[in-house]
């Protein structure tokens, strides 16, 4: 069935061929009001695993959690199950920020393009959560300063890597420098799946901001 463009496998096979901003918000737009529906029937599970494993290093369900690359919702919906109550979300397409903002649950939403500065202030969250958004033909390690910026000291980012972008893309040599200077510290790191019955398709991570863990402007 991975072959067949019509099969289940072709509509992950266009999701990691998209090159560029446009491509992906054409992407979105056409499968926002299906898409949740879609990826049930891929037996979509990284939501659900990258939510209980923030859940398991942050106790506060007040905390403020700023879910990242949010489309319609999936993963705030686990967040959400596992009793928090302050979550916020962005995301490049303003069609699927309709589709999350209509579940009830966020308490803001921001349409807005992770690759460029965040209109967040500084050290406003608790953590930041990600499921399926560093992945191919989405987003790299480039906003991981940014991100970093708008979590408290002490804050958490809890997110899946796509193992193909781990070296190829630079995320390992990103997190090792924001480690080295002082500004990350790694809490948790294992491989998983994305998918009910498929192989580990990424990293499953927890990163700890550091008291000192601003970066330097600019």
């Amino acid at each position: 069935m991975a072959d067949d463009p019509k099969g289940p496998n072709a509509f992950v096979t266009e999701a990691y061929s998209l090159k560029d901003k446009e491509s992906i918000l054409s992407f979105y737009r056409k499968w926002a009001d299906d898409y949740d529906r879609k990826m049930e029937s891929l037996g979509y599970r990284s939501p659900r695993d990258i939510a209980a494993l923030l859940a398991d290093h942050l106790e506060d369900r007040e905390a403020a959690v700023l879910d990242l690359g949010c489309g319609t919702g999936l993963t705030g919906h686990e967040v959400a199950g596992r009793g928090f109550t302050q979550i916020d979300g962005i995301d490049i397409s303003g069609e699927m920020v309709a589709v999350a903002r209509s579940r009830g649950f966020y308490r803001r939403l921001l349409v807005g393009d992770l690759n460029q500065p965040l209109p967040i202030p500084d050290n406003a969250y608790d953590a930041a959560i990600s499921s399926g958004t560093f992945t191919h033909g989405h987003v790299g390690p480039e906003p991981l300063p940014e991100i970093l910026r708008v979590l408290k000291p002490g804050g958490l980012l809890a997110c899946t890597i796509h193992f193909d972008l781990w070296h190829n893309r630079g995320f390992d040599a990103m997190l090792a420098r924001l480690m080295s200077d002082g500004h990350f510290r790694c809490e948790a790191l294992s491989e998983g799946p994305y998918y009910e019955g498929s192989d580990n398709e990424g990293w499953f991570c927890v990163y700890r901001k550091l008291p000192d863990g601003n970066p330097a402007p600019g």
